[in-house]
């Protein structure tokens, strides 16, 4: 993975290969009630104009309905009229012709997932539409935060799609900041006893092991400054044994 890109390279890693992972929050996003091997189809993600490619993190078709997810890990005041671009060119490429040159077109159910968040993160992303009558409509992208959910809200709701993202909560954690690591590390022990207790047949055992390294890569990206915290990490999430302190001095 590219430390440029590593928050989209996991995202799209899981969208890929773990595609499963993303029915619980399609769940969560669009209130919809999908089972869990409900059949999703991949869509095209390249999408051509005249002055150059257009691609989207994600695009799914289930059932009837065209998905569109975008990973978003920094503020960018253009989000909202990126969203409406690429929803308008999802939406020219399905159109559907009717009777007499009439074309009917249908946006996807689209929205951002903020996998790095902080106070200026908005709740949704809206652009207002004045079409030629001089009618004006407002196009809402909700807006969903992996660091709003708690340990016990992302294994209660099955949203094991935030876990490798968890850690970018304490992405400004420094070394001496003994009671924030103790807080970090207990809540990755927390993590990794419940992913153990979720691998109870072999298929399950291997997302367990996938996930256990997509957290351990971006843990390791995010704290690549604090040594300590990013020992830690990978100690309790791969069952290393602590080093202690003289060998730590040691070494």
């Amino acid at each position: 993975m590219n430390n440029n890109t590593i928050f989209d390279d996991v995202f799209r890693t899981m969208v890929e290969k773990m595609t499963y992972l993303l029915v619980p929050l399609i769940n969560e996003v669009f209130h919809t009630s999908y089972p869990k091997d409900v059949k999703i189809v991949h869509l095209r993600n390249e999408h051509q104009l005249e002055d150059g490619e257009l691609i989207t993190d994600a695009q799914l078709l289930i059932g009837d309905k065209v998905y569109h997810i975008e990973c978003q890990s920094t503020d960018d005041t253009t989000m909202a009229i990126r969203m409406f671009e690429y929803d308008a060119m999802i939406a020219i490429e399905n159109a559907v012709a009717k009777e007499k040159g009439i074309y009917k077109v249908f946006m996807p159910k689209s929205c951002v997932l903020y996998v790095r968040a902080n106070e200026t993160t908005p709740k949704d992303h809206q652009v207002a539409v004045v079409f030629p009558d001089g009618s004006e409509h407002t196009y809402q992208i909700p807006c969903i935060r992996c660091d709003e959910y708690s340990i016990e809200e992302i294994f209660t709701k099955k949203l094991l799609f935030f876990l490798p993202y968890y850690m970018a909560r304490y992405q400004n954690l420094k070394a001496a900041d003994n009671r924030k690591i103790q807080l970090l590390l207990d809540e990755v022990q927390d993590i990794s006893d419940r992913l153990s207790a979720v691998a109870e047949d072999d298929q399950k055992k291997r997302l367990v092991m996938d996930l256990t390294k997509l957290i351990v890569q971006l843990s390791d990206y995010i704290f690549e400054k604090e040594a300590t915290v990013k020992e830690g990490v990978e100690n309790i999430m791969l069952n290393k044994p602590y080093m202690l302190e003289s060998e730590r001095l040691h070494k």
